[in-house]
């Protein structure tokens, strides 16, 4: 019997915080341990999935889902307009996600 090896490679992205800077900003400094905690709790196929957190004596490292493309203010600035289906798709994954958070008690500013 062969015994084979399976990889898995996943794509991530990473956010990098440096500490020094973030000392120097008080919004955050205060939200640095608060902000994993509440992406943790909330799971929805419309909000950006945080993996895993790390910290070394320089930096915060946060390893997100990777999301190929842009944001929509990219894409609303590439196409100058958007149909009417388009934005009410994305309407809908907007709204969709807002309740899945305020369900949780999470309010978005």
């Amino acid at each position: 019997m062969e015994s084979r090896l399976a990889w898995q490679l996943s794509l991530v992205a990473m956010k990098v915080i440096d500490k020094k800077k973030a000392k120097q900003d008080s919004y955050v400094s205060k939200n640095m341990k608060r902000e994993p905690r509440i992406h943790q709790m909330i799971k929805h196929p419309n909000i950006v999935q945080l993996y895993e957190t790390l910290e070394t004596e320089n930096s915060y490292y946060m390893v997100m889902e990777l999301c190929l493309g842009g944001d929509l203010m990219d894409r609303i600035c590439d196409k100058k307009k958007l149909d009417e289906r388009e934005v009410r798709k994305h309407t809908r994954q907007i709204m969709s996600a807002i309740e899945h958070m305020h369900r949780h008690g999470i309010v978005h500013r």
